[in-house]
C-alpha cells in the first residue's frame, strides 16, 4: 500500500474516513497530475504554437500539451450517434470541450457540452436515452488540490447539482466548500494497472451555487469512489491509458464495498482529451423508478443502439471487499461482476447508459468558444 498524499491516511482521517490504493499487477506507468487528465491537449510546433490541422494521436503530432486559458482548440469532442441511413460519417449529437477557465485569478476546468445542430447524420437522439438527463446543454466544474481531483458541481437541463463537503466553514464563502464532493482520483495519478478507493462525505444540493446559505450542512452522506488506471479502447478505436473513476451513491458501513447501493456512474479521463466517456451502471435487479423498466432491458437496448463500445474490462481488486471482474455469458449487454472476496457474494451490474466522447471533429477556423458564464457559477471560483 502506498500513501496518496503527504502525511498518509492519518492526515485524511478528520475530513475523510478512508482512502487507499490497492496494488494490482502493474503495466507501463503513465505518471502525472490528475489535472493533465481533465484538460484537452493540443498539438504544437517547436515554438509551442498550436498546429491547427493535427489532433493528439495523429502520426504527425510529435509535441502536445494541455490547452491554456484563452486558447481555442482546433478540434472538438463529440459522442457517437450511429446514425445509419447510409451516412458516411457520424456527426454525433453532443459537443464537449474540456478547458481551463480563469476568473479573478482563480482557474477551474469547465467541461461543457452543447447540442450538435440537427442534420441528416447528426443531432437527433433517442428520447429514451435521456431518461436520466445524461445529455445536452450543460457543464461540470472540476479542480484538484494536493490530494485529489474532483467535480465541484454540474449543470444539466435536469438540475443544478452542487456537492458540499466537510471542508465548508460557516460564514466562509470560499469555493473550498465544494472541494472533494465528487472525487475522481488521487492528484498523483497511480501507475497503469493500479486501482484504489476512498470513502468521501458530501451533501448534494440543487440550485445555484451562489445562492447557498452561508451556514454549512450539519449532516453529510458517505459515498464510495473507486478508481483504476488501465488501457482502454474507446468507441473511436483509439486506445489510451485512462483513469476509470466509479462513483457509488453510498458505501457499506465499513467503507470497503458499495453495500446496498443499486447504481453508480463511471467516468473515463484521458491525458489527450480530458473527460472522454461517461457510463451509468445499475445492479441487474434495479428497476427505473419513472419508466419502470428493468435495468437488464435498458442495458440490452443500449448495446443494440451501438453508440458505445465495450467498457473497461479485466479483474481489479479495489479493496479487501470489492473486486471488479468480467461477467461471462453477457453477449447481449455490457456487464460486470462485483465480488466480495471475504463473503463470496457476487452481484451482476449492467451498463444502462453511455456517452463516448472520442468522436473527434475539426472546428472551423476562428470559431470562438461559447461563453460558459451562464452555466458555470462564479461561486466555484471564489478563493
Amino acid at each position: 500500500m502506498r500513501p496518496i498524499m503527504a502525511g498518509g491516511l492519518a492526515a485524511l482521517a478528520a475530513a475523510f474516513p478512508l482512502a487507499v490504493l490497492a496494488p494490482v499487477p502493474a503495466r507501463a506507468a503513465e505518471p502525472g497530475s490528475v489535472g493533465d487528465f481533465m484538460i484537452m491537449d493540443v498539438c504544437v510546433d517547436a515554438s509551442d504554437r498550436i498546429v491547427a490541422n493535427l489532433v493528439p494521436g495523429d502520426a504527425g503530432c510529435t509535441r502536445e500539451r494541455d490547452i491554456r486559458v484563452g486558447e481555442t482548440p482546433p478540434y472538438e469532442l463529440r459522442n457517437f450517434l450511429n446514425p445509419g441511413r447510409g451516412c458516411t460519417y457520424d456527426g454525433g449529437s453532443i459537443i464537449r470541450i474540456n478547458r481551463p477557465v480563469e476568473r479573478n485569478g482563480q482557474t477551474r476546468i469547465v467541461s461543457s457540452n452543447r447540442p450538435v445542430p440537427p442534420g441528416p447524420c447528426s443531432g437527433s437522439r433517442d428520447a429514451r436515452a435521456d431518461e436520466d438527463g445524461a445529455g445536452e446543454g450543460g457543464a461540470s466544474i472540476q479542480w484538484y488540490d494536493k490530494g485529489y481531483g474532483f467535480i465541484m458541481g454540474s449543470y444539466s437541463p435536469v438540475a443544478l447539482s452542487i456537492y458540499q463537503t466537510p471542508l465548508c466553514r460557516d460564514g466562509d464563502t470560499s469555493s473550498r466548500r465544494f472541494f472533494r464532493g465528487w472525487v475522481i482520483a488521487p492528484t498523483e495519478v497511480p501507475a497503469a494497472g493500479q486501482s484504489g478507493y476512498g470513502v468521501f462525505r458530501s451533501r448534494l444540493a440543487t440550485g445555484a451555487a451562489s445562492s447557498l446559505p452561508a451556514a454549512c450542512p450539519t449532516r453529510y452522506r458517505q459515498a464510495l469512489t473507486t478508481w483504476l488506471v488501465t488501457p482502454m479502447r474507446f468507441t473511436s478505436g483509439r486506445e489510451m491509458v485512462s483513469i476509470v473513476s466509479g462513483h457509488f451513491a453510498q458505501a457499506s458501513r465499513d467503507g470497503l464495498s458499495p453495500g446496498a447501493t443499486m447504481q453508480m456512474e463511471q467516468t473515463y479521463w484521458t491525458r489527450a482529451f480530458g473527460l472522454s466517456r461517461w457510463e451509468k451502471w445499475a445492479r441487474d435487479d434495479w428497476v427505473h423508478p419513472r419508466s419502470h423498466r428493468p435495468a437488464v432491458e435498458l442495458a440490452r437496448e443500449l448495446k443494440k443502439r451501438g453508440r458505445c463500445g465495450p467498457p473497461a474490462g479485466g479483474t481489479f481488486d479495489i479493496s479487501p471487499r470489492t473486486r471488479f471482474t468480467d461477467a461471462p455469458g453477457s453477449d447481449d449487454l455490457y456487464a460486470r461482476i462485483i465480488v466480495d472476496p471475504q463473503t463470496g457474494e457476487r452481484r451482476r451490474w449492467v451498463m444502462t447508459l453511455c456517452e463516448d466522447y472520442t468522436n473527434i471533429h475539426k472546428r472551423p477556423a476562428d470559431t470562438p468558444l461559447e461563453d460558459v458564464s451562464a452555466i458555470a457559477d462564479p461561486a466555484y471560483w471564489r478563493p
